[in-house]
């Protein structure tokens, strides 16, 4: 008598690269980092400061994304991330918007988080409009 065959799934294959977790800095230095944003002169309250310490909190703790409302099972995936950068973009890159500086400190967070870039969240220098570049007309 011989073994039956496995059930067969039909289903595209899934990039193991984009379920698995996204590769993040030390959570230890992830709070380490969200106490920095909060201890600023005006104790943390800018949209850029509140969007970094939101990015840090979500991968940090997990829940719903800071920008999408998304809810990922177990860990954060690098889809996820992607997905956080990605809304964080359209509201920079988009028709202008209140909050187009909580975008831009969460998306720094999760480029320094994600080590994408090597330092962290920095706020622009006041009158910098953040990560829009400058265009001229005429």
């Amino acid at each position: 008598m011989s073994r039956p065959e496995p059930a067969r799934d039909h289903r595209p294959p899934r990039s193991r690269a984009a379920d698995s977790p996204a590769r993040l800095r030390d959570p230890a230095q992830l709070s380490e980092q969200m106490a920095v944003l909060a201890d600023g002169s005006d104790g943390g309250r800018t949209g850029f400061d509140q969007g970094a310490r939101d990015a840090l909190r979500w991968l940090v703790k997990g829940g719903p994304g800071p920008l999408t409302g998304v809810v990922d099972p177990a860990w954060i995936a690098a889809t996820a991330v992607v997905r956080e950068l990605a809304a964080a973009q359209d509201i920079m890159y988009g028709p202008p918007s209140p909050w187009r500086d909580y975008a831009a400190g969460l998306e720094q967070a999760l480029m320094w988080a994600c080590h994408a870039t090597p330092a962290p969240p920095a706020r622009p220098p006041a009158g910098h409009r953040s990560g829009v570049p400058v265009t001229r007309q005429g």
